[in-house]
């Protein structure tokens, strides 16, 4: 009897943890054998598998477009045989050349004291094959945005791709992409997290086209486009659905709703009928409704998106989208709103942030405040623009290093800033001045020449060089970061 009471007490005891972990892990904690955060009194930190505190360290846009510019074509084929990239730009994963490429980038990862692979990488089998380095899943769909755009484009995108956030597609799509990103990677100890879209349109700039502006409508100039473009769809459509549901919310009848926006309507189907929303009565309303409707939206983004994630892969990081906070910090109102509304489903505050620090360092501390959250920087550099300088200009690349190792010491000193990921690897002919090339586009070449931009910030030549002056002064700042970051270091910026 005696042993039976033990046995029963075990099996409760052994339920009892087991349900302790898998709340553990349902509600986003650490898990053994997966990248966390932790904090350690004030200070926080990605913890890695087996315990140690980190910080990531990484860049962005180790691609092979890199590798085929007319600069260094040929060194390519000398140095890695003609069979490292396919017909179709990519590299030829399995290759013995492929094995090589990932072995240099992995060595030069190593010695310069970078340990992540960014948001910006083709999910490589040779580099994760060759490299210990942790790395960023991009879970891409397929959004009508880009990175950094004005009102009027992102109008037209909208209009071009209707995104329903509120569909039974947008949903399908959601799992489609993590059935083919997450459920393969769920139980990969080298997974730093899962990242979304590169600059959402939580906030809108008008931008410098005061020609495009002027053209727009009243209501376009008010509502946000994604808002606006639901707004306008057909009334059996679930995003229409959604906009009716939430005018019944804030208005108490038909005609009080529609006479916000200068809309003749009797009844709720009226309203449901409507696909032109040109003209506004009442601005300041709209624009608040703007403003409730887009936080509806943002909500059901990162729900949707959370939960597409967590079928497969209740461990790993969610790191939510890069935020394009060059923009964002301009509209704090929009910005906290947005902050406030993802903070149920993403774990760090993905960020892309190009700025001296002294600017850094406030936005950083608002956006802290915020959210409680800890901040990596997906895609960053200290000067996002380098002019086109030969590796012996020295002088110039010293400066620069300076600059980074100072900027990279300070950000560290901030307890809440715990990843730093550069905007590129190798000092590459870009992407857009190659483009032009290729189709025969002058202008835009010749804009390119004459700016002396037509190099990506990166800390290789396109003959895989180092820049040493950068790197040296660079690297030592990284392997001392971790010191100064716990609160022990010299180069606080606080």
């Amino acid at each position: 009897m005696a042993t039976a009471l033990k046995l029963l007490r075990k099996t409760i005891l052994q339920t009892i943890v087991g349900l302790v972990t898998l709340t553990w892990s349902l509600s986003g904690e650490a898990a053994a054998g997966y990248v966390s955060i932790d904090k350690d009194g004030e200070v926080w930190w990605f913890k890695a598998p087996d315990g140690k505190h980190f910080l990531s360290v990484g860049a962005n846009h180790v691609e092979s477009l890199y590798w085929q510019s007319p600069n260094n074509q040929s060194f390519v084929r000398t140095q890695y045989g003609p069979d490292l990239i396919l017909p179709n730009g990519q590299i030829n994963e399995g290759s013995e050349a492929a094995k090589k490429w990932a072995a240099n980038v992995s060595r030069n990862f190593e010695t310069w004291g970078f340990n992540t692979f960014g948001f910006h990488n083709s999910l490589s089998a040779s580099l994760r094959s060759a490299s210990k380095a942790f790395y960023v899943v991009e879970l891409d769909l397929r959004t009508p945005w880009g990175w950094n755009m004005s009102r009027p484009q992102l109008l037209q995108a909208m209009k071009r791709r209707p995104t329903d956030i509120f569909s039974e597609d947008f949903r399908l799509a959601a799992e489609a992409n993590a059935d083919e990103f997450v459920k393969p990677r769920a139980n990969d100890p080298l997974l730093l997290g899962y990242a979304y879209s590169d600059g959402p349109p939580w906030t809108v700039s008008d931008g410098t086209d005061a020609a495009a502006l002027e053209k727009l409508s009243p209501a376009e100039k008010i509502i946000h486009p994604w808002v606006l473009t639901l707004m306008s769809q057909p009334a059996n459509s679930s995003g229409k659905q959604a906009w009716l549901a939430a005018l019944k919310e804030w208005y108490p009848s038909a005609d009080k709703a529609g006479a916000t926006y200068g809309i003749s309507a009797s009844n709720w189907g009226d309203l449901a009928a409507t696909t032109a929303w040109r003209q506004i009565a009442d601005s300041a309303q709209a624009g608040a409704d703007s403003q409730a409707f887009l936080g509806k939206i943002i909500r059901q983004w990162y729900a949707v998106r959370q939960q597409a994630i967590r079928r497969h892969d209740t461990h790993h990081l969610i790191l939510g989208d890069k935020l394009n906070i060059n923009r964002d910090r301009k509209f704090p109102e929009e910005l906290s709103r947005s902050l406030h509304l993802m903070n149920d489903y993403v774990d760090v505050i993905n960020i892309q942030y190009y700025a001296p620090f002294s600017e850094q360092r406030e936005t950083l501390a608002f956006i802290y405040k915020e959210c409680g959250k800890p901040i990596l920087n997906g895609d960053t550099a200290v000067n996002p623009l380098w002019e086109d300088n030969p590796l012996s200009n020295t002088e110039f690349y010293g400066k620069l290093g300076k600059t980074y190792a100072d900027h990279v010491t300070n950000l560290f000193s901030l307890p809440y800033f715990i990843g730093w990921h550069h905007c590129g690897y190798m000092r590459g002919l870009r992407k857009p001045y190659i483009e032009a090339m290729q189709r025969g586009d002058q202008p835009t070449v010749q804009f390119y020449l004459k700016s002396k931009h037509t190099f990506r910030e990166g800390f290789i030549s396109e003959l895989e060089e180092p820049i040493t002056p950068l790197l040296t002064p660079l690297s030592q700042a990284i392997r001392e970061s971790e010191q100064v970051h716990a609160g022990t270091g010299v180069g606080k910026g606080l």
